[in-house]
């Protein structure tokens, strides 16, 4: 059994002690041991025989050593299989839907014996999830519309997760002699709100080689959280990392990037205006290169700018690459300038030690100075959020203070002391008027609680 698998398990473990109610560290050591077998060079099957060396692992400890143990001699792990036994795998699908936590899906369980997706919206449509302890018929409309939702984006990945991945996964390429060029392209690399597939274009002298790109290939299959592979060619890898996400990882030769980085970006409606533009203008569009129709002369192909260049464009930033006019403006050199980190003069949501942020006033202020920032306001929490610290007014009080001693020492920049005032749901104020007088003003509005009220 190879670190994967066993990684495999222990995370399934530790999702169905949480439906099973198990104490909260019992659940995360199962976590944190599968997190560190994923990511560890070697092979827990060459070192179980040596007890120390599995332990010298951060998140081992001596119960881990002896589950390894069992999954080493017994091809499984006794308690994984008792909780597949008594809850179906299908549950594990349910942890994914939003209002779905393990207490409910639990109570459910009891209660119909019902384990899978179809069945639970079935019951929900039956009226039959209301009648269940601590929930109700607003719990079950939720739950209706959570599973409508979890259908449309299943398969999808927010933005910020599926960058996170792909920096991971370029990190790990980068690190192969050889490579030159890992880079992230399709929707992410637009920075569409989610992500389907995740495309990973890479160049360098590796690639360029039938033996160097299979020993790349080689060294990609050991990436951690890396599951199951889909495919394996002379150009491409395709594999499924744990959560779902699908990655495509194409090698190319430096003489052709650009062109394929075009391509692979997208978006498809892009690709089709600009092939049809390069037809009107004597040319072929490919992954591969912009080429003449009649002589297949490689016009360009190295990098996007100068296909953009061939083609009488402005180079187009790919973010703006959806058929939404970009084209036209950039044959007009009118296209807008993006939003850069350099345009950002100031930071008006800061949250410090006060309420639940972790750094105080004065560190806030000094970091902002090291930005260059203009302008800052502290927006800590207002009383109505307990559990993140809120601030009542006497806490309001005493650190307008500290702000205003603080803002005569940061001449270089303007600041302002600003509060979350929050509305409650019938419209009151969350502060009464006189104490909100003191405020330079009140911070842009943010839905913390109360969010399933209607528009009316």
């Amino acid at each position: 059994m190879d670190n994967k698998s066993i990684a495999g398990i222990l995370y399934e473990t530790a999702d169905l002690l949480e439906i099973d109610g198990a104490d909260s560290f019992r659940i995360r050591s199962y976590r944190n041991a599968a997190e560190a077998i994923e990511a560890h060079p070697q092979q827990i099957s060459d070192l179980i025989a040596e007890p120390k060396q599995v332990l010298a692992i951060s998140g081992i400890g001596k119960g881990m050593l002896e589950n390894l143990k069992e999954m080493m001699s017994q091809g499984k792990l006794s308690l994984h299989a008792e909780l597949l036994t008594k809850y179906r795998p299908s549950m594990l699908q349910l942890l994914k839907v939003q209002g779905l936590g393990p207490k409910t899906i639990s109570s459910i369980w009891s209660a119909y014996q019902v384990s899978d997706l179809e069945g639970v919206e079935q019951l929900a449509r039956e009226g039959k999830i209301r009648i269940l302890p601590r929930l109700g018929e607003k719990h079950e409309q939720k739950l209706l519309k959570a599973i409508e939702d979890y259908r449309r984006i299943a398969g999808r990945f927010l933005l910020d997760v599926a960058e996170k991945q792909a920096e991971k996964i370029a990190e790990h390429l980068r690190d192969y002699p050889g490579v030159e060029k890992a880079t992230p392209a399709g929707s992410l690399r637009r920075g569409r709100e989610t992500v389907g597939d995740l495309d990973i274009l890479v160049t360098g002298p590796a690639c360029c080689d039938d033996a160097e790109r299979q020993k790349l290939i080689d060294h990609i299959i050991k990436l951690p959280g890396l599951m199951e592979i889909i495919a394996r060619g002379e150009n491409k890898v395709s594999f499924r990392m744990r959560g779902g996400m699908q990655v495509d990882v194409r090698f190319l030769s430096p003489d052709s990037f650009g062109s394929a980085m075009q391509y692979f970006t997208g978006s498809k409606a892009h690709n089709v205006a600009l092939r049809q533009r390069a037809l009107k203008m004597g040319y072929t569009l490919s992954e591969y290169s912009l080429s003449r129709l009649d002589d297949q002369q490689v016009v360009a192909s190295k990098s996007e700018q100068d296909i953009y260049e061939a083609l009488n464009l402005d180079y187009i930033p790919p973010e703006m690459r959806e058929n939404l006019g970009e084209i036209d403006a950039a044959e007009k050199h009118t296209l807008p300038a993006l939003i850069t980190q350099q345009d950002i003069r100031g930071d008006v949501h800061m949250h410090t030690v006060e309420t639940d942020g972790r750094n105080t006033i004065e560190e806030m202020a000094e970091a902002a100075r090291e930005r260059g920032y203009q302008y800052m306001a502290i927006t800590d929490h207002s009383k109505n959020l307990a559990f993140a610290n809120g601030l009542d007014d006497a806490g309001q009080s005493s650190t307008s203070g500290r702000f205003a001693r603080q803002t005569t020492q940061s001449m270089a920049f303007a600041s302002s002391q600003a509060s979350k005032l929050t509305f409650l749901p019938m419209a009151r104020l969350i502060f009464p008027t006189p104490c909100s007088n003191r405020w330079t003003w009140s911070s842009p509005a943010c839905t913390h609680t109360s969010i399933s009220l209607p528009k009316k």
